[in-house]
């Protein structure tokens, strides 16, 4: 069976649904039986590891939305593709090869304030046409399966759940030295708080610099923070509020951080926070508990749902609170040994090994149909 998969994900910076894209191909590319083509509008900066079952297809256009609306759909199907994989969850409004759309998260139609305007264009008004004509939709949560079967009562009977996964490569720091070398590298070798993800609204890092200025003015000797992402959209209230913090020395804003870097970071972390409003699945969390990094997450459902009992919660948007769990986390010994040890067993449920599989599976049943 082939499978094309909307690669646009894979051409800037690797961000989250980035990590899905590249995971998601080469796990498919192993299975066997399958042969997986990234589709592109132009050629990938940093193409995945190739071998004879993934085969790369780029063209020439400047407008990714144009592309995926004019010439995906005869692109994937003069190379006989079985199914179509809109891993960026639109899919083109015409064609004859069936559509598999993965959901990350609704956020989009929930909470469009969160998004920048070329977005909301390029999803919002494609996301009808896309409902109507796919025959498989993949959700990466059970959260958000539920959260699209409410809005869209008509998808339930095509939704499958195939969660991300965590790459091998995340694993416990083996050498404590590496741990020293990361922190003098990047804080002048003081310890650290980590988050890693895109600054954006939604991903309320503000709360989380009112709970280390909390900390902070209690004892200013512990750790510094380290806000490690590159910038989304609407992020000058963020560095505003940055700049004006009292403890503006303590702030660590290193930028975009590679796979390789961002593995750095969990590791020599005290601690790693993600105090998100919402998420489709919150991979960071599931990287930082595989590295065996004490983990304080948003008491959202889909965090709930991907770190168990393995992390500790508080409530979204409550800074007192976070600061209190952040606090239980850095100086509590019993419960941090607890999180070191029960963050990599529960990460290992999340394997892309596992989630091609059920990939795998939607993508036959969309081909039969």
């Amino acid at each position: 069976m082939r499978i094309a998969v909307d690669a646009r994900a894979l051409l800037g910076q690797s961000t989250g649904i980035g990590t899905y894209t590249r995971g998601i191909s080469l796990a498919l590319a192993r299975r066997g039986g399958l042969e997986v083509g990234l589709f592109t509008p132009r050629p990938l900066p940093e193409p995945p590891s190739i071998d004879g079952a993934l085969t790369l297809h780029a063209d020439r256009h400047r407008f990714g939305t144009v592309w995926l609306q004019t010439t995906l759909a005869s692109r994937a199907a003069d190379w006989g593709a079985d199914a179509l994989l809109a891993a960026l969850t639109i899919g083109p409004a015409r064609g004859d090869v069936p559509l598999v759309s993965v959901v990350h998260d609704l956020t989009a139609l929930t909470h469009p304030e969160w998004h920048a305007a070329r977005t909301l264009l390029g999803f919002l008004p494609l996301w009808e046409r896309t409902v109507e004509r796919a025959a498989r939709f993949l959700c990466v949560s059970e959260t958000t399966a539920r959260d699209l079967a409410a809005r869209y009562p008509e998808t339930a009977a095509r939704i499958a759940v195939a969660p991300n996964g965590v790459d091998r490569s995340f694993t416990p720091a083996s050498d404590p030295a590496a741990a020293e070398r990361t922190r003098r590298r990047l804080v002048g070798g003081k310890r650290y708080i980590l988050y890693l993800g895109t600054l954006e609204p939604r991903k309320d890092v503000e709360t989380l610099v009112a709970a280390c200025e909390w900390l902070w003015a209690r004892r200013r000797s512990r750790p510094d923070l380290v806000l490690a992402g590159g910038s989304g959209w609407k992020t000058s209230s963020l560095l505003r509020r940055i700049a004006r913090s009292p403890f503006r020395d303590k702030i660590h804003l290193p930028g975009y951080a590679s796979r390789s870097l961002a593995l750095d970071l969990y590791r020599a972390a005290d601690v790693f926070v993600c105090p998100s409003l919402a998420e489709g699945f919150g991979l960071p969390v599931a990287e930082a508990m595989a590295c065996g990094t004490p983990v304080v997450a948003s008491a959202i459902d889909v965090l709930k749902e991907i770190a168990g009992e393995a992390a500790l919660f508080a409530p979204p948007g409550d800074p007192g609170a976070f600061a209190r769990a952040i606090e239980r986390a850095l100086e509590d010994d019993s419960i941090r040994e607890t999180l070191r040890e029960a963050g990599p067993e529960r990460s290992a449920l999340f394997t892309w090994e596992e989630a091609a599989e059920k990939t795998a599976g939607a993508l036959a049943e969309a081909a039969e149909q």
